[in-house]
Order: structure tokens, then C-alpha cells, then sequence
């Protein structure tokens, strides 16, 4: 990776939080307990404030949780200057594969708005069963399936990140199945950061570049805060597979060598697996024809080896790459974030802060190739695109149809550099253009009652807006009318020049619009045919409003009593949340007329109510054992769909 960067940071007087890793260890390390405690530690007795970390609810001095926590801290984000939080974050071992606009995965499908997401997904079981907070606070799903886009919120203002990974249902929500991802915001930055990066790799095929700032300010001697941070991104160029040396198509296949009686293994990794039942210029999949494939402009007709067949892949044979070249490896896509913060100190018992926060990220994404023409096109025999020499073999046994498969990618020049633009004019290949737009408000007051009390509320409303247009998604039916092409007879009711080739159906409807489709040999789809069977920009969307709204509150304490070993503390806490999703779509998707891409209008809301409790009970103090004590939490949530649910843990 080359790169490029500039930091410009101005700091007047107040203090950066980085709990890190360090200096000379590697980015993929975790930082230890002891690591991460002391520095903790260090920087609780540097401000003087109680560092709470996302372990737990209880924030009692002293008080260690029996939850473990990973912190990711501020030197090293910035340290490691990757594009986003979440590169970083996703380098550690609790993490599986994530979506990221910067790797394959959600970037290979137009169906479900992942492209250009940014998410962490705990321990492999779901982006959706891993809840992402901002300083312990809710934030709007980025997509219908509930994925939080971290690259929306401002990442310069992170001053640390806390991954938990067990007990966390029963503290943080129901819904943190596989953990709880904590952005903890930098509330007290004061000055002026600008930064810039650029990167590229080392095909030059794959430029990022970003410009971030930051500024904030104390007023009112102290007792007021506001801070201001925005960040832009580009990254304009999509990286299919095919462009890469070590994309060797390796799948794992049937051995042919293997039986019930012998040693050999049932399954081998082999690399240059394709497929089966297609060829670019078209193959014939069945009857005494079959294995016969078309090549080049004339449709020269070719031997097929199928090789050894699995399904729809084969290998040791002749078997294409081409289509799992269009692969992609990342998404396009361009992000415009703003996020404002203020709070004032109107006593020690009240503190109140608003946060805004606006993000917009355009992307674009080509998918998998269609698969749905793999040996199953029926071609009759007076169409006249098949060459001359298999008609007259047809014509031998009395053959009067081909079943026929293709890529339908014959519009591509072989070995042509691949860029969005060139495969956004096949037939197979449908490109997704998506807008994202995500604006957030959050409202919040806290404060101490005392020194061993502390509360919180805030209430929070988020609005996710979802535009996508689908382009050059083939319409079935006209798919089908434009593959069935004939030669126009002499006297015909439409009217149509005796010998011209058209669609079948266009001599019974002359009005329709059909062109015929050539499947038969390479770049040899007229671009009339390639408007008709693809549909037309502005007709195939979908259009998704997603809204959230949170009111929680809690406390926290000491309570006046408790063992000899010393007094119980105790958190609990009350949340109210809505979520409601409309999703809109057009006609054609609504008519399931798209081979994909057709998206379903619907509307539904649910509600959640949760209480929470958490207790720390000593139980042995500087005896035998040192230190001997009991946590416990417990959650009760009631959905408004599925009814209640119990979560619970004990440390």
C-alpha cells in the first residue's frame, strides 16, 4: 500500500484520550488485560474523571469488571491511519467477516443495500446480532437488515473504542447477542485537527483519498463545550477479480478419484473451476449436439470439454473464468459526514448536551452475473443466428429446437480492461447506484447526585434514507422475445421487409419494440437489443425510509449498606426504543418482471421496552483472597412482535 499523509493538529490545553498498544507492536495485536488496565489507570489520574469502560454499568472508583473489554485507543487509530475505525477494529480476533467498501463482502449483491456499509460483525454470527453505540448511545440502522454504518459517525472525535464480547444482552440490550462495539466520543477536544490521506495499490487501480477536521472550544469559563468535525472520502474506482494474479477461481469440488472403499478425500480445493452449463459465445447443453460451443464473431463452432462436472461448475476441462472475473472486490463509493456537539454545565447535578449528526455516502456495485441462462434457453431452428453448418446438422435427426446456455457477456471484448462503465452494458451483469443518507439527533442530560450517585438520560431519533436504481437488469420477458429471433417471410401481416431478422413476436405485434438478440458468438449483441432486454435508468428502484427513536434512562451508585467487605453498588436503568421501516419500489419490481431486483413495498414497526439492573456485591476483602466479589445483571425486554425475553449474566 502507498500512501500519503498529512496531520495538522492544533491542542489548547486539553487532554487526548488513547487507551493504545505499544508503539512498536503490530496492528493486528490486541492490547492485554494489563495493558489496557494501565493505561486506564494512567489516564483516569491524568483528568481527573472516572473513566467508565463499556464492560459494565457500575461506575464505582476502583471498581474492575469481570466482563472482558478490548481497547482499541485514539494513538492507535490514528497510528495506524487506515481509512476508517472499523479497519482497525476489524483486525481484532473477535471479529469475522465484515462488510466494508474496501472488500468483497456485500459488494457482489444488489439485493439486500449493502454496498458501501461499513460494520463489524462479533464472533461471525451476524452484523445484526452485533450492537454498535456511539458513547453509549443507539444509532439508526444503516440498511434494512440492521447494520450500523460506522463510517458515518465522526471518526476523528474517537477517542477510543471498547469491544465487549460476553454478558453483554443482560448490561447494553437485548439485542447485543455476540457483543457491544462502544465509539466513545472525545467530549473535551479542544483546538484544531486537520488531516488528509491518500492511497493507492500498487496496481494503481484502486485510489482512497480523505480530508478530515475537527475543531472545539470551551466557553463560558468551562462550563459550555461545542466541537464540530467533518469528514469527506472518495474512492471512485470498483477492483473485479479478474484483475488480480492470485484470483486462481479455486472452489472446493467432488474428487474424482474418490469411492466409499478408498483412502481418497471426498472434497478437493481446485483452482480454475467455471462453469459448466455456459460458455461466453454460447453452448449446447443437451441433445446429440450437445457440447458444442460458438467462438469468436462468426460463431465458429467449437468441441466443448466439460470436464469434471459439479452441478453447475466443472473443472479440468473447458470450462470459462470469465464470468467469476466480474467479481467484485470492493465498492465504489463516495462520503460527505458533519457532526456537531454542544453541552453546558448548568450545575453538577445537570448536564446537557445535543449532538447532530448528518451522513450521505453514494455508492455503486455490479453483481454477480446472472445465472439464470445456464443451459436452460430453448432456440428454435429457423432462427437465423445459428451458423449455417448446425442447422444442417439439426436438420440430420429432425431437430427442431437447441438447448442452449450462455453468460450473456458476449458484448465484452475479451482481455478489455474491466471498469464499471464497460460492464454496465451487458446484459448479465446489473450495476446498483445507491444513495445513503443518514441524519441523526441526539438530546441528552446527566449529572451527580452527590459523590456516589450518578444519572443519565437522553433521547435520540435517527432517519435512514435509502434511494437504489438498478441498471442494466434485464427484463425477463423481453429477454425472452428478443432471444426468438426470425427472418421476416415474404407478404407478412406486419408489414416488415421480407429477409429482415426480427423477433418472432414482432410479427404479430409490430408495435412491441422487440430487437433480436444475437447469443451466438463473441460481441455480437446489437445495442438496440442490449436497450430493449435491459431496463431503462429511472424505471427499476427502490426507495426505504428507516426511523428510530430511543428514550433511556439510568442511575448508577453506591447504596448505603452492604457487607463487610463493602458496600453494594448498583446500576439500573429503563429504555423505551421504536424502529418503523416504509420501503417503496417501482412498478416493475413490484410485477416481479426483473431477473433480479425486485423489490417488495412494505411497511412495519415494532417496539422494544427493556429494564435492566446490575449489582456488584463484595463478598472477601484482604483476607486470604484479596479481592472476592459478585456480579450480576439482569434484562427484561418486551417486544412488541415477539413478546418478552429474559437475558441475564454472572461474573
Amino acid at each position: 500500500m502507498i500512501r500519503s499523509i498529512l496531520l495538522v493538529q492544533s491542542s489548547l490545553g486539553a487532554m487526548c484520550v488513547a487507551v493504545l498498544m505499544p508503539a512498536a507492536a503490530s496492528a493486528q495485536e490486541a492490547p492485554t488485560a494489563a495493558q489496557t488496565q494501565g493505561a486506564l489507570a494512567s489516564l483516569e489520574a491524568e483528568s481527573g474523571d472516572a473513566i467508565v469502560v463499556t464492560g459494565s454499568r457500575i461506575t464505582r472508583e476502583g471498581y474492575e469488571a469481570p466482563t472482558p473489554v478490548t481497547v482499541v485507543g485514539a494513538e492507535q487509530i490514528q497510528r495506524d491511519a487506515r481509512a476508517s475505525i472499523g479497519d482497525t477494529i476489524r483486525d481484532l480476533p473477535a471479529v469475522g467477516s465484515s462488510t466494508s467498501p474496501a472488500n468483497g463482502q456485500g459488494s457482489s449483491g444488489i439485493v439486500a443495500g449493502t454496498s458501501g456499509l461499513d460494520t463489524i460483525n462479533l464472533r461471525q454470527l451476524g452484523n445484526v446480532r452485533t450492537l454498535v453505540l456511539f458513547d453509549g448511545q443507539r444509532v439508526v440502522a444503516s440498511n434494512i437488515n440492521g447494520s450500523v454504518d460506522i463510517r458515518t459517525l465522526p471518526q476523528m472525535l474517537v477517542e477510543r473504542v471498547d469491544v465487549v464480547t460476553a454478558g453483554a444482552p443482560a448490561a447494553w440490550g437485548s439485542d447485543a447477542v455476540s457483543g457491544v462495539v462502544n465509539l466513545v466520543l472525545n467530549k473535551r477536544f479542544e483546538g484544531l485537527r486537520l488531516s488528509g490521506d491518500y492511497s493507492n495499490t500498487h496496481e494503481w487501480d484502486y485510489r482512497r483519498v480523505r480530508f478530515q477536521g475537527a475543531a472545539g472550544s470551551s466557553f463560558a469559563d468551562g462550563r459550555g463545550h461545542v466541537i464540530v468535525s467533518g469528514t469527506y472520502q472518495d474512492s471512485p474506482q470498483t477492483v473485479f477479480a479478474g484483475k488480480r494474479d492470485w484470483n486462481k477461481d479455486t472452489a472446493l469440488m467432488q474428487n474424482p478419484a474418490y469411492t466409499p472403499d478408498n483412502a481418497e478425500p471426498r472434497y478437493i480445493t481446485v483452482d480454475n473451476v467455471g462453469v459448466s452449463q455456459a460458455t461466453t459465445g454460447g453452448l449446447i447443453t443437451a441433445g446429440p449436439l450437445r457440447g458444442i460451443q460458438f467462438v469468436g464473431p462468426n460463431a465458429d463452432p467449437v468441441e466443448f470439454d466439460f470436464g469434471q462436472v459439479n452441478g453447475p461448475l466443472s473443472f479440468m476441462g473447458d470450462q470459462e473464468q470469465f464470468l467469476a472475473s466480474f467479481v467484485n472486490l470492493n465498492s465504489a463509493f463516495e462520503q460527505k459526514t458533519f457532526f456537531g456537539y454542544a453541552s453546558y454545565d448548568f450545575a453538577p447535578c445537570l448536564r446537557v448536551s445535543a449532538q447532530l449528526n448528518y451522513g450521505r455516502t453514494d455508492a455503486a456495485n455490479a453483481s454477480v452475473p446472472l445465472l439464470t441462462r445456464l443451459g436452460n434457453l430453448t432456440i428454435q431452428r429457423d432462427n437465423p443466428f445459428i451458423p449455417t453448418s448446425i442447422q444442417r446438422q439439426m436438420d440430420q435427426p429432425g431437430l427442431t429446437t437447441l438447448r442452449m446456455g450462455t453468460t450473456n457477456l458476449n458484448n465484452i471484448p475479451m482481455g478489455s480492461e474491466y471498469t464499471l462503465d464497460l460492464v454496465s452494458n451487458t446484459v448479465g451483469i446489473p450495476t446498483a447506484f445507491l444513495e445513503r443518507t443518514l441524519k441523526r439527533g441526539v438530546l441528552t442530560a446527566e449529572g451527580d447526585i452527590g459523590s456516589d450517585w450518578s444519572w443519565n438520560a437522553y433521547f435520540q431519533r435517527g432517519h435512514l434514507d435509502f434511494y437504489q436504481e438498478t441498471i442494466n437488469n434485464h427484463i425477463d420477458a423481453n429477454y425472452d422475445r428478443a432471444i426468438d429471433a426470425v427472418v421476416a417471410p415474404v407478404g407478412n401481416a406486419a408489414g416488415i421487409a421480407p429477409g429482415t431478422i426480427v423477433c418472432r413476436s414482432t410479427l404479430t405485434d409490430p408495435t412491441n419494440g422487440c430487437a433480436p438478440l444475437n447469443i451466438f458468438g463473441y460481441g455480437v449483441a446489437s445495442q438496440a437489443a442490449i436497450d430493449y432486454v435491459n431496463v431503462q435508468p429511472g424505471h427499476n428502484w427502490t426507495n426505504q425510509d428507516l426511523v428510530q427513536e430511543v428514550f433511556a434512562a439510568s442511575m448508577q451508585g453506591v447504596l448505603p449498606f452492604g457487607l463487610a467487605a463493602g458496600p453494594i453498588a448498583v446500576a439500573f436503568g429503563a429504555e423505551h426504543r421504536m424502529e418503523k421501516a416504509v420501503s417503496r419500489a417501482d412498478e416493475g419490481a413490484i410485477n416481479r418482471i426483473y431477473a433480479q431486483g425486485n423489490f417488495a413495498p412494505f411497511r412495519g414497526r415494532y417496539t422494544a421496552k427493556e429494564a435492566f439492573v446490575e449489582l456488584d456485591v463484595p463478598l472477601l476483602s484482604d483476607t486470604v483472597i484479596q479481592s472476592l466479589s459478585l456480579n450480576a445483571a439482569g434484562r427484561m425486554t418486551d417486544y412488541s412482535t415477539s413478546g418478552q425475553v429474559d437475558t441475564w449474566k454472572v461474573g
